[in-house]
């Protein structure tokens, strides 16, 4: 049991990755009464919704704190608000990294700190947690190691540019999946618990997802 995110008492024995396979159904639910419509105009895969949707599930799973009210009455508007906010930003213009972050992405890699918890990060490199947990999210997503000092795009607003929308939506549902959770702050080792897979298999995933990207990113360029 994982001390951030632990199992939930209130939701009877099952364990946290356990309980959350069983009611993946609910996203399918919810995808397939509210947003197929949506999904056709837009142009998203009903598989990308119901991944979004699935994060969701997982956030309804950690924040359930009242036994009186079911669960999936509870869950409903935490899966209905990750799709609709996911479908709300198609299309996106890319994922946009801070110029300032860039020598401290570089620091994190070269102290071998890329799997540690931000809070971890934060008192090695006496940084506050909130950069560490900027900095940790674009290393889970992109190796930086080859990225420029500075923004040499010409961007008048001081970012440098990821096109990587098109790339992600090229993915298969589980690495985009993965990706998807990862960006939003969770560690491998909790994306594996809750999708059921091992750390390793997770870490493997993301290490071909940013070969490919790399490559994306030579043919794009």
């Amino acid at each position: 049991m994982n001390a951030r995110f632990p199992d939930n008492p209130l939701l009877g024995p099952l364990s946290r990755a356990d309980f959350i396979t069983d009611n993946l159904p609910l996203v399918d639910t919810v995808v397939n009464r509210h947003f197929r419509s949506q999904c056709a105009t837009t142009r998203t895969p009903l598989a990308d919704a119901i991944s979004e949707g699935s994060i969701g599930l997982i956030n309804a799973y950690d924040r359930y704190n009242d036994s009186a009210v079911p669960f999936g009455a509870f869950a409903f508007p935490h899966v209905y608000g990750e799709i609709a906010n996911a479908l709300s930003r198609r299309p996106t213009t890319g994922i946009k990294i801070p110029e300032w972050l860039y020598p401290l992405i570089k620091q994190i890699n070269a102290a071998g700190l890329t799997d540690e918890q931000p809070e971890v990060v934060a008192q090695e490199l006496s940084i506050t947690a909130d950069k560490a947990r900027q900095a940790l999210r674009c290393i889970r997503i992109k190796s930086t190691d080859a990225l420029p000092e500075k923004d040499t795009r010409g961007h008048s607003d001081d970012y440098t540019y990821l096109d990587a929308d098109t790339f992600l939506a090229r993915l298969k549902p589980q690495p985009k999946q993965i990706i998807r959770m990862l960006m939003a702050d969770y560690s491998q080792s909790e994306v594996g618990r809750a999708l059921g897979m091992s750390r390793q298999s997770v870490r493997a995933t993301v290490l071909r997802v940013r070969e490919n990207y790399e490559r994306y990113e030579k043919i794009s360029a």
